[in-house]
């Protein structure tokens, strides 16, 4: 470690003797022009030309068509521009790469002084400004608004709480603050002295961002850039098409390049050849483990309730950790502190409202979203044995302002899904699965420049299978698990900010035990609980470099404990099948006794290189781990019998090192820009099962599951618009996912469930009429493997199916185009809003199989073959089900 700090150090002392050599010679550039009465602004793009750097100012500042004259040769740069501006009142200085123009003091300054920014006796005079970002309506913290000053380098971002800190040592003019939809705020500054700026951002109705994705603010890509990262904007989500017109952020990420999803009626998706399992969805920083309603038909957040989403595929942030693959950061809104409010919607299959306002006046304020599904009576039309089926969902956020240091979030989520039918008349069993989760925040200001953040959260995950509702028979799983995280900021220096945390959480996974007349019922099968501690320490560090250089560095350490009572089952000897009980080794574990121990060193580090305006180079390398895994006895989105489990004993920790190279080019044309991202992943330790496995009440159900290796790489590429009457993105993703286990396939390496060679997504939204806009989009994937029988013959008057290798076929092609006219019916920028929304889901009734089966078929004589009869070719007819055709809804929306 003390060798890696030295070489970084090294590097960095390097990389900024680079910069001040360059500083030198820019400032040496002669200059030679002979001009007679020309425009000013035509003879700074001349010396442009000739020094290469390049001119910034404020356009008040000067009248840049006023004709002057210039006669120079071979002169210095600072001799031809005080030639140039005197008498006019401007000052200027070197910048890296620009020649920064500000207003004069009462004394002419020259470039040496500029440059140095002394004060008498020679001393810097630092000071910092600090505060927060909020929308001016609602009160609503920002995050990830750009803070800059006008001209120059220097600048910072609002953290995930709204919060920035610029600490400067040279008097400045102006503070500037923009965000993606909102109007650009300057405030003037006059002295040279700590203060608290808050900006109140207002909305720009007119050039509200459509499209759903962006990754940054362009003019400040330098700071707010980062590799593999993405953001939602949950306002455009009410825009584009939804099935049965229930608007769906976790469904919304299929625009982005690099995830997929299984297909319709599913929120199972996978990221850069990942598992299912592999991504972390958090609602305020705490994880939810089953992010689905309806079998997976729709997912459990709603949208009215979400203030920012962020993804994460790649680059993770060292206070990030858990997972392998992605991570998805929800955060839901704070409430108005400033007036009531209510938000709410009503659809073909659910309703939901949402209330905010202020319990005590730019003190207190309460968000509460609440969802309800009533779609029980319309399907017994269809079904009379369907007693019950329905999912609601419920937020709750408070939101307190202690002092100008202190503020405090309490957030709650819980989602239910419920099914019951009715088997006999005397006997109905169903399932039910509970998401619940909750968040106390405490920050605290230190110092204007020390920003810390105290969270505790709790979630916990219940699956039930009732067998027999009537005598309160069923199975039950769940997870639960409790975290306390500090994380501190510390703003440095505009182009150096430290952030640093721990995390101690401990976590209870039950594996599924049987309740008769609600008692734990004992089969003879000990299933133990399996109880472990989470410890970790990170700290990562962003260094800005120049103008066009920032380097960010981190470095994340996990402990993972097992910790007793349990009852571990060692095998010592595993030749695949049922194990004779003479192999086993038991082994009982008191309470509180740590009996296994894992530590995993992650590093990260990133790159962002911007040698021109519209040019941005980005690479990192990240390492993750993962220490949870998932069991579920299908891969069909449409069951939920899931259980999670620990690492331990006998399953080590998953490990991914990743490595992206990126490029960003910013056209001319406003808004209009084209990513291309290139990404390798190795991933070891990954589960898969052996052939037949026995996944429920199995106490030995660890050794159901195979070891391996995986790989997954690609090239994303998105061409997107993000203003403007048309807007939109097109997508293209080239990828492929590979595993290989030693006792699966006979060791070959074999396509793994997320390898989808190709995907399209191109989306477009057109405003023809200040209250009319249309959007449309259209998804096209490579079909998902899957292992399909090669043959079959009889044992016994039974046919028995041939499977020669693992995932050996794939579905057809998916594909589908979605429409959504959305109609506004209130006047635009008026108090109460409502608009109206048409949409047609799978516009050209494509029918996508989600389910594949083999059989006997009829040919034309009337004689049934034998798709394998081992005397001729094979011939393998399949039936393919699939979920619905073209569906129509239409919605209502409605805010105050």
């Amino acid at each position: 470690m003390l060798v890696q700090g030295l070489k970084i150090s090294y590097l960095l002392l390097l990389m900024q003797l680079i910069s001040l050599v360059v500083r030198g010679q820019e400032r040496e550039s002669p200059v030679t022009l002979q001009v007679e009465k020309r425009p000013i602004r035509e003879v700074m793009d001349l010396i442009e030309g000739q020094t290469g750097l390049s001119f910034s100012y404020n356009t008040r500042l000067m009248d840049d068509q006023v004709p002057v004259s210039l006669h120079a040769t071979g002169i210095s740069l600072e001799a031809a521009l005080d030639s140039l501006f005197s008498g006019r009142k401007i000052r200027f200085e070197v910048v890296e790469r620009q020649i920064v123009l500000k207003r004069a003091r009462h004394v002419k300054v020259d470039v040496e002084a500029s440059l140095n920014e002394t004060v008498p006796g020679n001393e810097l005079v630092q000071f910092t400004i600090s505060g927060f970002v909020k929308d001016s309506m609602n009160g609503e913290l920002l995050i990830g608004a750009t803070i800059s000053i006008p001209g120059g380098m220097d600048g910072t971002i609002s953290n995930e709480y709204g919060f920035y800190s610029l600490t400067l040592t040279k008097e400045v003019e102006q503070l500037r603050c923009s965000y993606v939809g909102y109007r650009q705020m300057v405030i003037p500054l006059r002295r040279m002295e700590n203060r608290t700026i808050h900006f109140s951002m207002e909305k720009e109705v007119s050039a509200l961002a459509e499209v759903v994705i962006y990754s940054g603010d362009q003019e400040n890509m330098i700071r707010s850039s980062r590799s593999s990262e993405e953001r939602i904007h949950p306002e455009s989500v009410r825009k584009m098409p939804a099935l049965f017109g229930e608007k769906d952020v976790i469904k919304s990420l299929a625009a982005i390049p690099g995830i997929k999803f299984f297909g319709d009626g599913s929120t199972i998706f996978f990221v850069r050849g990942g598992g299912r399992d592999q991504n972390m969805i958090t609602i305020d920083e705490a994880p939810v483990y089953n992010p689905t309603h309806l079998l997976g038909f729709f997912s459990t957040v709603v949208p009215d309730a979400i203030k920012d989403v962020k993804i994460y595929k790649g680059d993770f942030p060292a206070h990030y950790g858990g997972r392998l693959s992605s991570l998805i950061d929800i955060r839901t809104k704070d409430g108005n502190m400033n007036r009531f409010g209510m938000d709410g919607s009503m659809g073909l299959l659910s309703s939901r409202l949402s209330l905010e306002g202020p319990i005590w006046r730019e003190h207190i304020s309460f968000f509460l979203s609440g969802r309800r599904s009533y779609i029980t009576r319309p399907l017994q039309k269809f079904n009379a044995r369907i007693n019950d089926l329905h999912f609601s969902d419920l937020h709750l956020k408070i939101n307190y302002q202690v002092n100008p240091n202190n503020r405090v979030f309490i957030s709650i989520y819980r989602g239910i899904d419920n099914f019951e039918q009715q088997d006999t008349r005397e006997l109905s069993s169903g399932i039910n699965w509970q998401n619940s989760t909750s968040t106390l925040r405490w920050n605290h200001l230190f110092s204007d420049r020390l920003f810390s953040n105290l969270t505790l959260l709790g979630s916990r995950y219940d699956y039930y299978l009732n067998t027999n509702l009537e005598n309160n028979d069923y199975w039950n799983s769940h997870i639960d698990n409790v975290s306390l995280k500090y994380d501190f900021t510390w703003f440095v220096r505009p182009d150096n900010t430290l952030r640093m945390g721990l995390l101690s959480g401990i976590h209870f996974h039950n594996p599924g035990n049987f309740y008769r007349g609600g008692e734990e019922f004992d089969p003879g099968l000990d299933l133990s609980a399996k109880r472990t501690r989470e410890f970790a320490f990170y700290a990562s560090e962003q260094f800005i470099i120049s103008n066009q250089l920032s380097l960010r560095a981190g470095m994340r350490f996990t402990v993972w404990q097992n910790v007793g009572p349990a009852t571990e089952y060692y095998i010592r000897s595993a030749t695949g099948g049922d194990f004779p009980r003479d192999s086993l080794a038991i082994s009982e574990y008191p309470p509180d006794k740590v009996y296994h121990q894992s530590l995993t060193p992650e590093p990260r580090f990133s790159i962002i290189y911007q040698p021109r305006k519209h040019h941005i180079f980005k690479m990192s390398y990240s390492r993750t781990s993962q220490f949870q895994y998932l069991i579920t006895n299908s891969i069909s989105p449409f069951t939920s019998l899931e259980v999670w489990l620990p690492s331990g004993p006998n399953v080590k920790p998953q490990l991914a090192d990743q490595v992206t190279i990126g490029y960003t080019h910013r056209f001319d044309e406003p808004a209009l820009s084209l990513e291309i991202e290139g990404y390798y992943k190795y991933m070891r330790n990954l589960i898969d099962y052996r052939d037949h496995a026995r996944m429920l009440m199995n106490p030995l159900v660890e050794y159901e599951l195979r070891f391996g290796n995986g790989k997954g790489y690609g090239l994303e590429m998105i061409l997107h618009k993000d203003f403007g009457r048309l807007n939109g993105w097109i997508s293209y993703t080239l990828s492929r996912a590979v595993s290989q286990v030693e006792e699966i396939n006979g060791g070959r390496p074999y396509p793994a469930y997320s390898d989808r060679p190709h995907d399209i997504s191109l989306y477009l939204s057109w405003s023809f009429h200040p209250r009319l806009t249309l959007t449309g989009n259209f998804i096209y994937m490579t079909g998902a493997p899957l292992t399909t029988p090669t043959g079959f013959y009889y044992f016994d008057n039974h046919q028995v199916p041939i499977y020669a290798e693992r995932n050996n076929d794939r579905f057809p092609d998916y594909h589908r185009m979605d429409v959504a006219l959305n109609w506004q019916l209130g006047r635009p920028g008026g108090k109460f809003q409502h608009e109206l929304i048409f949409s047609v889901y799978n516009l050209y009734n494509r029918k996508n199989p989600v389910a594949l089966h083999f059989n006997k078929i009829e040919d034309p004589e009337g004689n049934f073959v034998v798709p394998y009869d081992f005397f001729s070719n094979p011939e393998l007819v399949p039936t393919q089900y699939y979920l619905y055709g073209t569906v129509p809804s239409l919605s209502y929306h409605f805010s105050f």
